[in-house]
C-alpha cells in the first residue's frame, strides 16, 4: 500500500496547480495586449502616413495639370478670362484652341469642367496680376499672370501649394 501511495504523489507533483495556470494566463494577456498597442499604433501610422502621402501627390498633380493649362490661355483678347475668375475660387477662360477650361471648388473636391481633378481640396484662389506682378487685377484684359493657390487638407495635416504663370500668348 506504501508504494502504491509513493506512485500516486509522484504524478500528483508532475502537473501544474489551477493558480499557477491562472497567473501565466494572466501574464499571457498582458503580454498579448501590449503587442497588440503596438501594432495598432503602428498600423495606425501608416494609415495616417498613407492618406497625408495621397492627398499631398493628388494636390501635386492638380497644381502641376492647372499650371501646364494656364500656360496655354489664349491671348487677352481671345482668352474670354470670365470678369468674375479674378480673385475667386471658380477660374474659366478659353485655351489658345478656343477650348473653354473652367476649374471650381465643390466642397473639398476640385473641379476641371465639372469632372473631378483632385480630392481633400478645402481652399482654392485664382489671382490676376498685371505686368508689374504686384498689382492685382479684376479687369480680364489687364492680366498678364495668373497664381493658383490651393490648401489641401486631410485629418491630421495641411498643405498650401501656389504657383504663379504667365501665359505664352500674353
Amino acid at each position: 500500500m506504501n508504494r502504491a501511495n509513493t506512485r500516486f504523489s509522484t504524478l500528483r507533483q508532475l502537473g501544474f496547480s489551477l493558480i499557477e495556470l491562472i497567473v501565466v494566463t494572466v501574464v499571457l494577456g498582458i503580454v498579448a495586449s501590449m503587442g497588440a498597442i503596438v501594432v495598432r499604433d503602428g498600423m495606425l501610422g501608416y494609415l495616417r502616413g498613407r492618406e497625408i502621402t495621397s492627398a499631398d501627390w493628388q494636390g501635386r498633380l492638380a497644381l502641376e495639370r492647372i499650371t501646364r493649362e494656364l500656360r496655354d490661355i489664349a491671348s487677352p483678347n481671345y482668352s474670354n478670362i470670365a470678369a468674375t475668375s479674378c480673385n475667386s475660387s471658380t477660374f474659366a477662360y478659353s485655351d489658345i484652341g478656343a477650348v473653354p477650361i473652367s476649374y471650381t471648388q465643390s466642397t473639398t473636391t476640385l473641379l476641371r469642367n465639372g469632372q473631378p481633378l483632385a480630392d481633400n481640396v478645402t481652399g482654392l484662389r485664382f489671382y490676376c496680376l498685371q505686368s508689374n506682378g504686384q498689382t492685382y487685377s479684376t479687369i480680364p484684359s489687364a492680366v498678364y499672370y495668373v497664381t493658383v493657390s490651393m490648401i489641401v487638407a486631410t485629418a491630421n495635416t495641411s498643405a498650401t501649394y501656389r504657383s504663379t504663370v504667365k501665359p505664352r500668348s500674353f
